[in-house]
């Protein structure tokens, strides 16, 4: 009997011993410590794709105005290039940094033309000397708060693969996804050219079974978010080479969706159509 006393002290001990070393492995780095690797990390993850990055933005936490696909490429510590499916803008370069808050925080620093506009008041993108070439010509949103956009994000993960954010006023989640080298030439030019094309569009009407919905525009001058009957929040979504890409999944008549495919014109379809990989829903511009 003292015998088995004798080795379960022993193991109590034992476990009480390893489970000291795994709570002072945890501990052994204090949360200032690890916080200041996270910014490291956000830095270096920034930096490691040479071709850059393609952004999904949605600056408005209502998602009036739809989003945009900017295209950033951080050059070193200091520096990032912008340039944008919205315009024809030459690359705007400017500086931002990562500072340790609730998380890594990645600032716009310094006032870059593209990235920006989105976060100009109406009072400043009415104004020529701030407006995009290729984009708008008038005031957009009100006079103190334009199109919502910030400067400031919270990083929630960083890696080879992606890169995703939070707005810290709108909470809108922001993804950058790497541009593979083989594209890195082109793929501006093919988001550009699906906005010339899709942008023309208009009417739209939602089919999904055998009913239709009249789809009405957030903002039609942007032309990048859909009303229907019913739902007070927008379908916001953004153009890309195959045809709409949706900030969230989104629903109508049961269906649910968040990429819808671009198909030529074809039969009763004169403007060609938006559908999902099932063909369950259509998305039909009108004449």
């Amino acid at each position: 009997m003292k015998i088995k006393l004798f080795i379960l002290a022993i193991s109590i001990l034992s476990l009480s011993v390893s489970c000291e070393k795994k709570m002072d492995k945890i501990f052994d780095e204090n949360p200032t410590d690890r916080l200041n690797a996270s910014v490291a990390d956000v830095y270096s993850t920034l930096q490691s794709n040479k071709d850059g990055w393609v952004v999904k933005y949605f600056p408005s936490s209502a998602l009036e105005f739809g989003g945009y696909t900017l295209f950033a490429k951080f050059n070193n510590l200091a520096d990032v290039t912008f340039e944008g499916d919205l315009t024809t803008l030459a690359p705007q370069t400017s500086t931002y940094i990562v500072v340790p808050g609730a998380g890594p925080i990645l600032t716009f620093d310094t006032y870059n033309r593209i990235f920006h506009y989105f976060a100009l008041p109406g009072y400043f993108n009415r104004n020529a000397a701030y407006q995009l070439p290729g984009f708008l010509t008038a005031q957009i949103g009100a006079v103190n708060e334009g199109m919502k956009g910030e400067n400031d994000f919270l990083v929630t993960k960083a890696s080879g693969d992606s890169i995703v954010m939070e707005g810290r006023k709108s909470y809108n989640k922001v993804v950058f996804l790497p541009i593979k080298s083989n594209e890195a030439s082109t793929i501006i030019a093919s988001y550009r050219a699906a906005v010339a094309k899709f942008h023309a569009f208009s009417n739209y009407r939602f089919e999904a079974g055998t009913e239709s919905f009249p789809a009405t525009f957030a903002t039609a001058a942007t032309k990048r978010a859909l009303l229907i009957a019913g739902n007070a929040k927008p379908y916001a979504y953004r153009y890309t080479p195959t045809g709409l890409d949706f900030y969230t999944e989104y629903d109508v008549n049961g269906v649910k969706f968040r990429e819808l495919k671009y198909v030529e014109p074809t039969g009763a379809y004169s403007k060609g159509y938006f559908t999902n990989d099932a063909e369950t829903i259509k998305l039909v511009p009108g004449t």
